[in-house]
C-alpha cells in the first residue's frame, strides 16, 4: 500500500514481552483502518519531542482485530518512551504504508530472509497466509544471534498448517560467515519470484550481495531496513 500521511489516535491495550530484549505493543484498531501485510506505521507521542526512529513494521496481520508492533528495546528517547507505555496510554499514527513493494504477491514463490526483529513483517505475512488458507509458497530463513526466536510457536504452527510454508531457524552466534553465505545462496532458485530481506542495513547489503552472486536478479529483491535507534 502506498505511503499515506494520516493523523490517527492509537490507544495501547496491551504490552507483551516477547523476550528479555523485545516488546510487543498492541493498539486498539481504528475503525475502518485497512492495511497490507508488510506495511509500517510512523508513530508520535503527543507533547513529546524525542530523538530516535519512529517507523515500525506492523507485526499484526490485516485479519487480526488489533494492531501490533514488535521492537527491540533501546536507549533512544523515543524507544524509552514506547517501552514505558501502559494500557490506556495514547499516541498518534502519522503515516503508514509501504514504499518498497514489500508485500507478498499472489501466485509468486517467495523467500523471506529476516535478521532478529526483522521477522516482524514476515509474522504479519505468514499469519495472513494462514488466515486465508493460502496455497502460495514462502520459505522463511530466520537468522538470530541466539535461539530466542520471536513468534516461534506461532510460526511453527502455521508452517504445519500451510504446505507451502517452510522455515529455517539459523543461530548465527559462532557461525562462520562462509556458512551463512552458503545458507543464503542455497535459497536462490529459478522457481523463486521474489526475495524479501528485513533487518539492519549492513545485513541487508551483505544479503543482497550474496543473493545476486548466486544468480538472483536485483529487481526481484525487496528490502525493509530496520535501522538502529
Amino acid at each position: 500500500m502506498p505511503h499515506q500521511n494520516v493523523d490517527i489516535p492509537l490507544t495501547v491495550i496491551a504490552r507483551r514481552p516477547e523476550t528479555p530484549d523485545h516488546l510487543t505493543l498492541v493498539f486498539q484498531r481504528p475503525p475502518r483502518f485497512e492495511f497490507e501485510a508488510g506495511d509500517w506505521i510512523d508513530l508520535e507521542i503527543p507533547g513529546q519531542e524525542l530523538a530516535g526512529g519512529r517507523t515500525y513494521s506492523l507485526s499484526s496481520s490485516p485479519g487480526e482485530p488489533d494492531l501490533a508492533i514488535t521492537f527491540k528495546v533501546g536507549q533512544s528517547g523515543f524507544k524509552r518512551a514506547l517501552q514505558d507505555l501502559s494500557p490506556g496510554d495514547q499516541l498518534r499514527m502519522t503515516a503508514y504504508g509501504n514504499d518498497y513493494d514489500f508485500s507478498l504477491r499472489q501466485h509468486r514463490s517467495s523467500v523471506l530472509i529476516a535478521a532478529g526483529v526483522g521477522v516482524a513483517p514476515f509474522r504479519s505475512m505468514i499469519a495472513e497466509m494462514a488466515e486465508t488458507a493460502s496455497g502460495e509458497s514462502a520459505h522463511l530463513i530466520y537468522l538470530n544471534r541466539t535461539d530466542e526466536f520471536l513468534f516461534k510457536s506461532e510460526l511453527d504452527g502455521w508452517s504445519e498448517q500451510l504446505s507451502g510454508v517452510r522455515i529455517n531457524y539459523v543461530v548465527t552466534a559462532g557461525m562462520k560467515s562462509k556458512e551463512r553465505r552458503r545458507i543464503l545462496a542455497d535459497s536462490v532458485d529459478d522457481a523463486v519470484h521474489y526475495y524479501y530481506i528485513a533487518g539492519p542495513p549492513a545485513m541487508i547489503e551483505a544479503t543482497e550481495a550474496v543473493l545476486m552472486d548466486a544468480g538472483a536478479d536485483h529487481h526481484d529483491i525487496r528490502i525493509d531496513s530496520f535501522d538502529g535507534y
